[in-house]
């Protein structure tokens, strides 16, 4: 088999990726709650919020806080505003919801193109 490394996966070359980022995500989930954006730094009363329809996938790579731990994870970013994002990131098969700002979250074209 040439070109293939020793312990690499062809069928799912991103499984490692993953499973790494979901150790970091229940690691720093255990070191405290998901931090979210304040009500007064979204100013949601007069600020427009945009909703993505549940059909549409976006992705995005944002850096997360868990307590006094920054991590950063693949998110879907199910909401907007002209500063923020509001994603949710899957933890073992449980969905959290939090705010970011903008710029703490990168687009990504597909989930997997972060791994």
């Amino acid at each position: 088999m040439q070109g293939v490394s020793v312990g690499s996966n062809r069928r799912h070359p991103h499984s490692a990726g993953e499973l790494a980022q979901q150790r970091a995500l229940r690691d720093a989930r255990a070191r405290g709650p998901l931090h979210s954006l304040s009500a007064e730094q979204l100013v949601l009363t007069s600020r427009a919020v945009t909703v993505v329809p549940d059909q549409v996938r976006l992705w995005g790579l944002a850096w997360l806080r868990f307590g006094d731990v920054d991590v950063q994870a693949v998110v879907r970013v199910r909401r907007w505003t002209d500063d923020a994002l509001g994603v949710e990131v899957d933890i073992g098969g449980e969905l959290l919801r939090c705010w970011v700002w903008q710029g703490a979250c990168r687009r990504l074209e597909d989930r997997r193109a972060a791994w």
